[in-house]
Formats: C-alpha cells, sequence, structure tokens
C-alpha cells in the first residue's frame, strides 16, 4: 500500500526528469529508448493503482487517458524548440498527470478521502487537453511531413471516439443512442479538421479553433444525454464557444 501511495508521486516526477533529459541531449537513439520504457513505466503505475484486470473497460478507460496525454505531449516537445516554453509543457504534464494518479488513488484505496465525481470533472479537462494537443501534432504532420489528410483522419477518429467512448462509460450513460451522437460529432469534427487544413492560419490556431468547436458540441450533448439541456445552458455554451472564437479569429496573426 505505501508503494502505491509513493508511486502516485515517483511516476511523474520520473517522467518529468527523463522527459527533460532526453529533450535536452535531443539524441534520436535516447528518444527511441526512452519512449517505450515512459510507457511502461505509465501503464506499470496505472496498473499498480486501478484495483481491475487490465482486460476490463474500467482498466481501460481509466488508464488510456494519461498513455495518450503522454504520447501527445511526447509529439508537443517536438514543436516547442529549445526554450523555456518546452519546460512549461514538461512541467504541466506532470502536475496534470500527478492529479490524476492522485484522485485515482483515492478512488480505489481512500474512497472517503475522495472528492465526490472528482475524476469525471478531471476527465473533462484531461479529455480536451488530450483532444487540443492530438490536434496540434496531427496539423504540424500535414504542415510539416505534407501527411495525407485522410491518414491523419483515420487517427483522429479513432483519439476522438476514445475520448467520447470514456466520456459515455464514466457518466454511466448507457443508451443505445449514444453511438449516433458519437457518430454526429465525429462527422462534424471531421469536416471542421478538413476545413481548418486548407486555411491560412498555423496548426496551433486551427487546432484552438477545432478545440473549441468540440467544447460546444460535448457541451451540449453530455447535458443532452443525461437530459439536463435546456434553453439557458445552450445559450451558455454557445455564448462561451462563440465569444471565444471571435477572440482567436481576430487576434491570430492569419498567413
Amino acid at each position: 500500500m505505501l508503494f502505491k501511495r509513493f508511486s502516485v508521486l515517483i511516476c511523474p516526477i520520473l517522467l518529468f526528469l527523463i522527459l527533460e533529459i532526453i529533450f535536452y541531449f535531443y539524441n534520436i537513439v535516447l528518444i527511441l529508448i526512452a519512449l517505450p520504457v515512459c510507457l511502461l513505466l505509465l501503464v506499470f503505475v496505472l496498473k499498480l493503482l486501478i484495483k481491475e484486470k487490465i482486460a476490463t473497460r474500467t482498466f481501460f478507460y481509466l488508464s488510456f487517458p494519461p498513455v495518450l496525454f503522454f504520447c501527445a505531449n511526447f509529439g508537443l516537445l517536438f514543436l516547442t524548440g529549445p526554450g523555456f516554453l518546452k519546460h512549461i509543457v514538461i512541467l504541466s504534464f506532470a502536475l496534470i498527470l500527478a492529479v490524476y494518479l492522485e484522485n485515482t488513488y483515492l478512488f480505489f484505496y481512500r474512497p472517503l478521502h475522495y472528492p465526490p465525481y472528482a475524476l469525471e470533472n478531471l476527465a473533462g479537462l484531461f479529455n480536451l487537453l488530450i483532444f487540443f494537443y492530438w490536434i496540434v501534432n496531427l496539423n504540424a504532420l500535414h504542415v510539416f511531413l505534407n501527411l495525407p489528410l485522410w491518414l491523419l483522419s483515420l487517427v483522429l477518429i479513432a483519439v476522438l471516439s476514445l475520448i467520447l467512448g470514456q466520456f459515455f462509460w464514466i457518466n454511466k450513460i448507457k443508451q443505445k443512442i449514444r453511438f449516433a451522437y458519437l457518430l454526429i460529432i465525429n462527422i462534424i469534427i471531421l469536416e471542421f479538421f478538413w476545413v481548418l487544413a486548407f486555411l491560412p492560419a498555423n496548426f496551433y490556431v486551427g487546432a484552438i479553433i477545432l478545440t473549441i468547436v468540440f467544447y460546444f458540441l460535448w457541451g451540449v450533448f453530455k447535458l443532452k444525454l443525461i437530459g439536463q439541456l435546456n434553453r439557458k445552458s445552450f445559450l451558455r455554451y454557445l455564448a462561451i464557444a462563440s465569444a471565444l472564437l471571435f477572440v482567436i479569429i481576430f487576434t491570430s496573426a492569419w498567413i
């Protein structure tokens, strides 16, 4: 039990140090060795904390967000270049991971100290960050490596389906209609992804715009599925999304 408690702190610290070291030296051999080591360490700690077998939905839906988040951060670090921003990205990853592991530990081993709906609320923030980071990476792959949009679209659909699947699971939404919502959100996001790929904007601006669209769709459909959607809540999401889009569109430098 004591080892599990300390693993919540040790894992983020080790990953923080490993990422700082490999992106300080930028050695390709070191990077290729460190990536699987980091993933194995992360999966090992998650298996240690989650009291479920690996081949279960509970383990899958609680473990894949940190793994996706780590992979997205790993790709993002190649784009930030040398400088202070890289350290901010690594530090923020370690802190967010520590919060997630802490709540996972409390949920399984200290239920009396577990804040109600902590994992559900944290999953929302986690998935928004995962979505944004992955869109940045996909846009960068299209710009720098000229990878075809159809291939990147498949990756986007896979990541988005995982995010939405976890949302359905963690909020205990079991209606069959959830698959229709998953399909609709995938189609809308995919259309915006293709449109933004042809606009004269850098990949950060495109990723922010698409994340705002995703935030609006996710918020509205979430309320609809849990039976809490009304005119006031819809207008609130619409106002927030519109204001954010206005700020981004009219303050960003377009190529």
